[in-house]
């Protein structure tokens, strides 16, 4: 399997960060595609890794800064993705994410549980599982569209000189980088999914190697939805840890080409999960610099 997802230079394309588990926001999300794809006949939509391991918490106790209670439904967020693919060929896509990777091959992740990977699997069952196991597997580890936006689960801060560095990652890590420290030493593979920052010289040496212009990315959360760093980057929260009243996706345009993350505009390329709930006077908008 390709580990660069090569998306086309016609339609729209509509971006959805992070859901960990949240059903959902994955049918909100869903439906906001559907239309899209009603309207414009020509649509794709991209998943940017960690669709699953959600919170456990209990209702009494979940924290006000994880937003709006849910209860974590990893298995059913992935089958309906699957469902999803099925009935649009071709059209629905997911990059790779760090809590997906500890199922095929990566360091088990431990947000909400002591073994995430393993409760997970224990929970759907040998047949579920391996099901599961086999669709995360496929998975891409970067998606790059001619309008410029490369997209990764975490922030653009692998060192690489061509697509083929991308393409000569392999899921399956060495004993001694089992956990999450450790995978960040993991040459391309281990900031790809676990880096939170890239210093904009590194952004901009994997963009160009990859032939992009902009870099989009989850993993982080913003509380008020995104956040633009230099000209080059962008990090959007759709789903885990927001608001709803601050959950945003974007709507590209993929027959365009973006010079710059600033080109991005709220209310057009940046798009509320949940407008009625949005609060104007809550969102920063941050201006392009001088």
């Amino acid at each position: 399997m390709s580990k660069l997802l090569e998306l086309p230079d016609h339609g729209r394309l509509i971006v959805c960060t992070d859901l960990q588990g949240c059903l959902r926001d994955f049918q909100t999300i869903q439906a906001i595609y559907q239309q899209r794809l009603a309207e414009t006949k020509d649509a794709h939509l991209l998943f940017t890794g960690d669709l699953v391991h959600g919170p456990r918490i209990k209702k009494n106790d979940w924290p006000d800064f994880l937003g709006e209670y849910y209860s974590d439904q990893s298995g059913e967020v992935i089958e309906a993705f699957v469902q999803l693919q099925l009935a649009h060929p071709g059209r629905v896509h997911a990059i790779l994410g760090n809590h997906e990777h500890g199922h095929v091959g990566g360091p088990h992740t431990a947000k909400f549980a002591r073994d995430e990977v393993t409760l997970l699997e224990q929970e759907l069952g040998p047949a579920r599982s391996a099901a599961f196991r086999f669709v995360l597997a496929s998975l891409p580890l970067v998606a790059v569209a001619p309008c410029g936006a490369v997209f990764t689960h975490g922030a653009p801060a692998a060192t690489i000189t061509s697509r083929a560095d991308i393409e000569s990652t392999h899921f399956e890590v060495s004993t001694n980088a089992g956990s999450p420290i450790d995978i960040l030493a993991v040459p391309v593979l281990g900031p790809i999914l676990w880096a939170r920052s890239a210093a904009p010289f590194i952004a901009r040496q994997f963009l160009k190697a990859i032939g992009g212009t902009i870099s989009v990315f989850g993993h982080d959360v913003v509380p008020h939805g995104f956040e633009r760093i230099g000209d080059e980057q962008i990090v959007v929260s759709t789903s885990f840890g927001v608001a709803d009243s601050n959950k945003v996706y974007l709507d590209l345009d993929l027959s365009a080409r973006y010079q710059t993350v600033y080109e991005l505009r709220l209310g057009e390329e940046i798009r509320p999960l949940y407008p009625d709930k949005r609060n104007p006077e809550k969102v920063s908008i941050q201006a392009a610099p001088s």
